[in-house]
């Protein structure tokens, strides 16, 4: 391997870290779903939960189902308008150029009534350190005033990177709670440290 392609080489697998939870996009729409909750532990009883995410790979997808198998409450898929290239190196760039200018891309549907929840869980993939696009726009279109928000994330090794000041920062009446991170992956082994993450919120 010639020097100018190990440098291409290095940059991309930097760039796949720091481009957590990444891969193919999620075929979930953003159409509000509700169930029961799976759990006995009266978890956020008597609260009406949003759990709002956006997931690129499926590994946030997966973070917010498990909540919701817990906890109950509404999943919402937060969907770009423009999907992401389902070439890796395409969205690398394309991502790193939205964080880098905190571009806030246009979504596909809009949550009904959001002030009608108490409790909101907001999911990200972590992005260049830092939320993924359309998670700042759902950020920027509603008003959290007063709401409890939890933050989650899944990441490559940049843990929650911040998420929360991120949310209290956009929203400073918010009630923001001690978020949670998983390593992409791993949801299915973190059931037992979800399920303590949440019981100690005390929602």
């Amino acid at each position: 391997m010639n020097r100018r392609s190990f440098i291409t080489t290095a940059a991309a697998g930097f760039a796949t870290i720091l481009l957590g939870g990444c891969g193919f996009l999620s075929q979930d729409k953003a159409q509000p779903k509700s169930v029961a909750p799976q759990t006995t532990n009266n978890i956020a009883k008597d609260k009406k939960i949003l759990i709002a995410y956006f997931s690129f790979e499926g590994n946030t997808k997966a973070f917010a189902e498990s909540i919701q198998k817990q906890v109950g409450g509404n999943l919402f898929f937060i969907e770009p308008q423009d999907a992401y290239p389902k070439d890796r190196n395409k969205t690398i760039d394309k991502a790193k150029g939205e964080v880098e200018s905190k571009y806030k891309p246009q979504l596909v549907n809009k949550v009904a009534d959001i002030r009608s929840y108490d409790v909101i869980f907001i999911g990200t993939p972590i992005w260049w350190y830092t939320v993924s696009p359309p998670v700042r726009t759902f950020l920027s279109e509603y008003d959290l005033a007063d709401k409890t928000v939890v933050p989650f994330s899944t990441h490559k090794g940049s843990g929650l990177s911040g998420i929360d000041k991120t949310i209290k920062e956009v929203h400073p009446t918010a009630k923001v709670l001690e978020g949670f991170a998983i390593g992409d992956g791993q949801v299915n082994s973190k059931q037992a440290d979800i399920s303590n993450w949440l019981q100690k919120l005390k929602l």
